[in-house]
C-alpha cells in the first residue's frame, strides 16, 4: 500500500470546518445555556482561526503553517484593533 500523506494545512482546514459545524450545533440546541455559551465562544474562535488558516496554502507543512498562522492572526488582530479605534471617529463624520 502506497498511501500518500495529507499535508498539515489541508488537515487543519478540515478540522476547523468540523469544529465550526459542531459550534453551530451547540448554538442551535435549546437544552443548556452553558452549551450555548460554549458554542458561541467556540464559533468566534474557530471563525477567526479559519480566516487565518484559509489563507495558508493547503500544501504547507507544519512549520510553514504555524508561521503563517501566527502572521495572519497578528494581521487580523491589528485590523480589528484599528477598526475599533477608528469607528467613533468615522461615526462622528456622519453627524
Amino acid at each position: 500500500m502506497n498511501a500518500t500523506k495529507r499535508p498539515f494545512a489541508a488537515t487543519l482546514q478540515a478540522v476547523l470546518v468540523v469544529w465550526m459545524l459542531v459550534s453551530i450545533v451547540l448554538l442551535g440546541q435549546q437544552a443548556s445555556m452553558q452549551l450555548y455559551q460554549i458554542g458561541l465562544i467556540s464559533l468566534v474562535v474557530s471563525a477567526i482561526s479559519q480566516i487565518a488558516v484559509g489563507n495558508i496554502p493547503p500544501t504547507a507543512n507544519f512549520k510553514r503553517s504555524a508561521l503563517l498562522y501566527i502572521w495572519f492572526i497578528f494581521l487580523v488582530v491589528v485590523i480589528f484593533a484599528v477598526s475599533i479605534a477608528l469607528a467613533p471617529w468615522l461615526a462622528s463624520l456622519g453627524r
